[in-house]
């Protein structure tokens, strides 16, 4: 499968936040300190030796949990309990998010409801210069339609021009055997997208990180018809990510018998998000709602990992409630870049 770059991107100015010094000396070293609690609107700085982890959590009927205070959990890092230094709802975070539509034959006759549904998604969470959109459509391949930008009339002109996807047929009408490839699809926007080049100029990197929120919601019928990796192989890689996927299981003309709904919903699961099976146009735009919804329900944590300093290595993170009656879907490992002295 192959992921087709438009020739142009967006520029995007990032505000790089400085690390805050605590004057206070440690054997004659300035020590770094997690910012303090900032004024709601305000972004998170991650200074030079915090962590910060995006998470949401679910009660056993897979409702989002909100209302929780730090000591609800317990965090830790490579098996050691850590110190939650700043904790909040993550609502006023910025939203990196990629809109994955399927433009395969198969929807052909949904598409002009779908790109109607997520305009009206688009003005419904985007904050512009806040937040960052992409869009992408995919078949057999993965076509980026408008990479990560922080400018709300370029998404829209963007989901303006997308069309299904068109494919060469020969004398005897027949078509070339690219398929589906729902799951090569949402592990290429995982990797390429959200966290690709572009991502990385938004979130900074040593001193000055930013706290984010990351998804993707997907438009399909759920049915993969020529993926080369397994769901479980990329759902892991996406929840590793901090990654949450929502997808609405949309059959043609609104046809629940052509989506394969327990794929969807088991994709959703286990990164921490939801599928929604609209019935009509109408429940789309209210499913889009419920999604929204959602990603406002998140918390962040924020802490200094206690692990001795030392080359970059791949650390776990686990978020832990202290409530077992409920599920913590966040990000469960990074590689420790800024530790090194």
């Amino acid at each position: 499968m192959s992921l087709r770059w438009p020739g142009f991107f967006p520029a995007l100015l990032v505000t790089l936040l400085f690390p805050l010094l605590n004057p206070a000396q440690d054997g004659g070293r300035p020590r770094t300190v997690t910012p303090p609690l900032p004024d709601p609107g305000d972004e998170i700085a991650l200074v030079a030796d915090s962590r910060g982890v995006v998470f949401s959590v679910v009660d056993e009927r897979g409702r989002i949990v909100s209302n929780l205070q730090a000591t609800d959990f317990e965090l830790y890092e490579d098996g050691q309990r850590q110190t939650i230094d700043l904790f909040r709802t993550s609502n006023e975070l910025p939203l990196m998010l990629a809109v994955l539509l399927d433009a395969s034959d198969s929807q052909a006759s949904l598409l002009p409801a779908e790109k109607r549904a997520v305009d009206v998604f688009f003005d419904a969470f985007f904050r512009p210069g806040k937040d960052y959109g992409a869009l992408a459509t995919f078949g057999g391949e993965v076509h980026l339609v408008n990479g990560l930008t922080s400018h709300l009339k370029s998404l829209k002109t963007a989901l303006g021009r997308i069309e299904r996807e068109q494919l060469f047929r020969d004398e005897d009408n027949g078509t070339p055997p690219l398929g589906t490839a729902l799951y090569d699809a949402l592990d290429i926007t995982g990797r390429e997208i959200l966290e690709g080049r572009t991502a990385r100029r938004v979130i900074g990197g040593g001193g000055a990180r930013r706290a984010i929120r990351r998804a993707i919601c997907v438009l399909t019928d759920g049915r993969d018809t020529a993926s080369q990796l397994s769901p479980g192989r990329v759902a892991a890689s996406l929840r590793r990510r901090g990654i949450v996927v929502y997808a609405l299981g949309l059959g043609d003309r609104f046809r629940f018998g052509d989506v394969d709904r327990d794929a969807l919903e088991q994709l959703c699961t286990a990164t921490g998000g939801k599928a929604f099976f609209p019935t009509d146009e109408a429940d789309l735009e209210r499913s889009f709602k419920r999604i929204v919804d959602d990603l406002s329900g998140q918390y962040i944590a924020v802490y200094r990992p206690t692990g001795p300093p030392g080359a970059a290595t791949r650390r776990t993170v686990e978020v832990r409630p202290r409530d077992r009656r409920l599920r913590v879907f966040s990000q469960t490992e990074y590689t420790s870049e800024y530790d090194t002295p």
